[in-house]
């Protein structure tokens, strides 16, 4: 009985260690028609807002050229599009919050994901936090 115990002591500390060491992604299926696209690495589901991460796309909010804005509305629109034409956007959340308190998530419709589609296009680049580079000339 003791044996029995300690080994499931032991089993319970490991499980527990486990989690607190890599906290867990969850993954969530959004229905698309509930999805809008903020610009090109931001969605909104809901109250919830979503920086879709491993990518970064040309500011339209605040751009620093001419150039930046028009390539942002574009990367933007084909967001758009990707979403509009999914049935399901499939997000794998990151478990912390960005610097705008929205979630970090790796975004996919149509199982391919939406960073990797923009990037091909030329309408992103890669980006995995840190200083990023200027969109304009």
């Amino acid at each position: 009985m003791k044996r029995l115990l300690f080994l499931s002591a032991t089993l319970a500390s490991l499980f527990f260690a486990a989690v607190w060491i890599e906290p867990s992604k969850q993954t969530k299926t959004l229905s698309a028609s509930e999805v809008i696209a903020i610009d090109g690495d931001t969605i909104d589901h809901g109250d919830d807002r979503y920086r879709l991460v491993g990518f970064d796309t040309p500011e339209t909010y605040r751009p620093q050229c001419r150039a930046e804005k028009t390539l942002g509305l574009e990367a933007k629109a084909r967001l758009t599009e990707l979403i509009q034409t999914a049935d399901q956007i499939e997000l794998v959340i990151q478990p912390d919050l960005d610097v705008h308190d929205r979630f970090l998530a790796v975004g996919r419709v149509a199982g391919q994901d939406v960073g990797a589609i923009l990037i091909s296009e030329g309408l992103a680049r890669p980006y995995h936090g840190g200083k990023r580079q200027s969109w304009c000339g």
